[in-house]
């Protein structure tokens, strides 16, 4: 199985479009200076989450089971720590509004979560005829 980055990146990036296109009218609208610019840096750091974990999966494809678990998972773990720690220093110190910060990167992590897991299933799918 090979991972091809640049069709992964144009899938996610078409995803992002979409998404945008979907919330810009009410958070123009409705939402403030402040919300907007929290919610662009949530997206943001779910995008390079998301770009990390695909060369990382990547890296970790072509090795045995275990040794891949164990990249995937430790990966992960060490991602989610460091979106932790975003967090802290983008409520605590940079006083950015938690709301829109929290709510885009949940939405843009499942978002592409669910694109990645579309991605890989289309890669181990054979077609049978």
């Amino acid at each position: 199985m090979r991972i091809d980055v640049k069709k992964f990146l144009k899938n996610i990036l078409i995803a992002t479009v979409l998404v945008w296109l979907l919330i810009s009218y009410p958070l123009i609208k409705f939402a403030s200076g402040e919300f907007i610019r929290s919610f662009i840096v949530g997206s943001l750091i779910s995008f390079v989450n998301s770009v990390i974990g695909i060369f990382v999966l990547k890296q970790g494809i072509a090795k045995p089971d275990k040794e891949f678990l164990k990249l995937t998972f430790g990966s992960m773990g060490i991602r989610l720590f460091a979106i932790a720690g975003l967090i802290l220093l983008m409520l605590e110190v940079l006083n950015f509004e938690i709301y829109g910060l929290v709510m885009s990167l949940l939405l843009f992590y499942f978002i592409f979560l669910g694109v990645e897991i579309f991605y890989l299933s289309k890669l181990t799918t054979k077609k049978e005829f």
